[in-house]
C-alpha cells in the first residue's frame, strides 16, 4: 500500500522490563539467520532515550553558546553607550569634581546608570519572553517559572555592572582641570 517492498522497522514488547536484555538477544539471533549483522540494529527504549538525551544535551550547549554570545554583545553595547555618555559629559564630570565630588561618587553614578540601562533591557526582555510564552501557549505547552525570571533579571544586573565598570572608572579618573577644558 505504501510502495515499499522491505520492512523498515519491527516493534517488539517484552513481557516485563527484566526480560528486555534477553528479548534483544533472541531477536538478534533470529534476525542473524537471514540477515548480516550490519543490515539491522536492535534498540531498546533505554538506548533510544540515551540518544535523545545526547541530542538534547548538544542542543542545550548550542543554545547556551548563543545566549553567551548575545550577553557579550549586549554588554559591549552597554559599555559603548556608557563610554559615549562619559565623553559627552566630560565637562559636567570636571565641574562636579571641581566642586568636591570624589572619584567614588563619579564611579557610583556611572555604575548606577549602567545598571539602570541593563535592568531596563532585562525587564523588556522578560516582558517579551513572558508575552511570547503566552502567545505560544495555544500551540504548545509553555510556561515561565519564577526562577528563570529571577535568573534573567540577575544576569542583566551583572552584565550592567561588569560592562559598566570600565566607563565608570574612566569617568572617575578624569582630571577636573582637563575635563573642564574639554571641547
Amino acid at each position: 500500500t505504501f510502495d515499499m517492498d522491505k520492512v523498515q522497522s519491527i516493534w517488539v514488547q517484552a513481557k516485563d522490563s527484566s526480560q528486555v536484555t534477553q528479548a534483544k538477544a533472541e531477536i538478534e539471533k533470529i534476525l542473524l539467520r537471514t540477515l548480516k549483522e550490519d543490515d539491522f540494529s536492535v534498540l531498546d527504549t533505554a538506548s533510544v532515550l540515551s540518544v535523545v538525551s545526547q541530542v538534547l544535551g548538544v542542543l542545550t550547549l548550542a543554545l547556551a553558546g548563543i545566549a553567551a554570545i548575545s550577553l557579550i554583545v549586549g554588554g559591549i553595547g552597554i559599555m559603548n553607550i556608557m563610554l559615549v555618555s562619559v565623553t559627552e559629559r566630560t565637562k559636567e564630570i570636571g565641574l562636579r569634581k571641581a566642586v568636591g565630588a570624589t572619584p567614588k561618587i563619579i564611579l557610583t553614578q556611572f555604575l548606577i546608570e549602567s545598571i539602570v540601562l541593563s535592568v531596563s533591557g532585562g525587564v523588556i526582555g522578560i516582558i517579551f519572553g513572558v508575552s511570547g510564552s503566552l502567545a505560544l501557549k495555544s500551540f504548545i505547552p509553555t510556561g515561565v517559572s519564577l526562577w528563570s525570571v529571577l535568573l534573567a533579571f540577575s544576569v542583566s544586573v551583572i552584565i550592567g555592572v561588569v560592562f559598566g565598570v570600565l566607563p565608570a572608572a574612566r569617568a572617575a579618573r578624569l582630571n577636573p582641570i582637563q575635563a573642564l577644558r574639554y571641547e
